[in-house]
């Protein structure tokens, strides 16, 4: 089988628009584009994972209508290091202080708020699925499974899957440095294909 990690097409949060909701981004319309155009690149799928964010599943719509699948939701969604409430309305723009001062104390298990993420939360929450991806890479042989996902979730996923990198604070600097240098872009895709 041939497990294909996805990145949603672009989103309005990507283009400095107001956002109310980490979960309820939606695309713009050149994503709407963009998850069209990759009914040419990826090949049929039998199985269909998505986050709960409305931006990947707007991404995988055009494919689940033209493979007949109904998407099941698994805890991929974003890294929320930010508080949800404390960013509702506003813009990429206006959140970069919160941002810039969140990556500087490089504290691990700092949370935000009670809505927000820890970088040892997130961790735990990727390596899970990375050791979920495992069990449904033995069970098929012949079939895709397509993930549709996030820029950040997908890059940890290639640290701890193909790299094997541990919880520490080097990793989360490391993660950071790609995340501003080497960032998966949208709709940019790659296969997972681990020796079982």
């Amino acid at each position: 089988m041939s497990i294909y990690l996805i990145r949603h097409a672009q989103s309005v949060g990507n283009v400095n628009e107001r956002t109310n909701s980490h979960a309820t981004i939606p695309l713009t319309d050149i994503g709407h584009q963009q998850a069209q155009a990759l009914l040419q690149q990826l090949p049929r799928a039998q199985r269909v994972l998505i986050s709960s964010y409305l931006r990947t599943r707007q991404t995988a719509a055009p494919l689940l209508l033209r493979d007949d699948v109904e998407p099941e939701i698994y805890a991929i969604e974003e890294f929320s290091y930010l508080s949800d409430a404390k960013c509702k309305n506003t813009t990429l723009q206006q959140r970069q202080p919160w941002v810039s001062d969140y990556w500087q104390r490089a504290d691990l298990y700092y949370r935000d708020a009670d809505d927000a993420e820890s970088f040892e939360m997130f961790y735990r929450r990727v390596d899970q699925f990375v050791y979920e991806l495992k069990l449904l890479q033995q069970q098929y042989t012949t079939e895709h499974l397509h993930v549709f996902s996030h820029g950040q979730f997908l890059t940890l996923f290639k640290f701890i899957a193909l790299e094997n990198r541990e919880l520490s604070q080097q990793l989360m600097h490391d993660f950071r440095e790609r995340m501003l240098n080497d960032p998966i872009g949208n709709t940019e895709y790659f296969i997972y294909d681990q020796e079982i």
